[in-house]
């Protein structure tokens, strides 16, 4: 019998992952703050529950996908009383290290598994099924889950037993995308300034050295500079790079770029504007040199 899931957080990451599911077959009860979400869900065949307690009191996966570690810490308060023992935590938030590590010893306590599942990849990405999931924990339980992550993502990297582990390296994966997109900023600002076609100095990029989809994604999202609905909010940037900064002091390192990246979003939130995508910075960093 296939393993019953409780999906808790229907954002646009996790809407469209739960959708997936629900989708591959598995059975799915849906749990969000805000009940409207979940309409859509439940006419593919998703089990609307008005409760944390309900959702998972007899779910074998727990997959969680909120904004930040507060609010995983809260789920898990509502979660843990009522666990059936053998059960799997699926957090696939991004979210600090040391929270990881004190949820999965909180988990195993109760006799269930703490398995840490951070994704790369937008909510475009997610409705395709096209996620890179990063995985650690217990191997028996990695495996379990195993079918569930193949219903919303493309691959699988396995970095090991410690939940902590896959939660760092997804908020590496994160300061890398950052640096980029301040980067691909920089130098669009630089030929509008110059008087140099962006489109044609995009294509120079991806037709050359720079052919990655992260430059083909942000580097369109950058020269179209439209709104995007259901982006990656500056907020949350600034709230991952904080995140990274702090696991950087905890062994002795300082990051500048991370420090000066981190530094915008923090004046584009202070400016209003931290419900925006990303691809906002080039905006930003245009009314500042204005």
């Amino acid at each position: 019998m296939a393993d019953t899931i409780a999906f808790l957080g229907l954002g646009n990451m996790g809407y469209p992952m739960a959708k997936n599911l629900i989708e591959s077959g598995f059975a799915v009860k849906v749990y969000n703050r805000s009940a409207d979400k979940v309409k859509d869900l439940v006419t593919l065949g998703g089990q609307y529950v008005a409760t944390v307690a309900e959702a998972v009191q007899q779910a074998d996966i727990i997959i969680t996908m909120v904004s930040e570690d507060e609010a995983v810490k809260e789920l898990s308060a509502q979660i843990l009383p009522v666990i059936k023992p053998g059960s799997i935590h699926l957090s696939m938030s991004t979210i600090h290290a040391e929270t990881s590590r004190q949820l999965a010893e909180q988990f195993t306590a109760k006799k269930a598994f703490y398995v840490a599942s951070p994704v790369l990849g937008r909510p475009p990405a997610a409705a395709a099924r096209q996620l890179f999931i990063l995985m650690s924990g217990d191997a028996s339980a990695k495996e379990r889950v195993k079918p569930a992550l193949e219903a919303m993502g493309q691959r699988t990297f396995d970095f090991g037993s410690d939940p902590a582990i896959a939660h760092t390296v997804k908020l590496m994966m994160n300061f890398m995308i950052f640096g980029v997109v301040e980067m691909l900023s920089e130098v669009m600002l630089l030929a509008e300034k110059t008087g140099i076609d962006k489109n044609v100095m995009l294509d120079t990029m991806l037709s050359t050295v720079y052919g990655a989809p992260i430059f083909k994604a942000y580097g369109t999202l950058i020269v179209k500079e439209e709104e995007v609905p259901n982006g990656f909010a500056s907020e949350l940037a600034s709230k991952d790079l904080r995140l990274v900064q702090e696991t950087a002091a905890q062994v002795g390192l300082q990051l500048p770029l991370a420090n000066l990246v981190r530094s915008h979003f923090e004046e584009i939130i202070t400016a209003g504007a931290g419900k925006r995508d990303l691809s906002y910075l080039i905006t930003y960093l245009r009314s500042k040199a204005e």
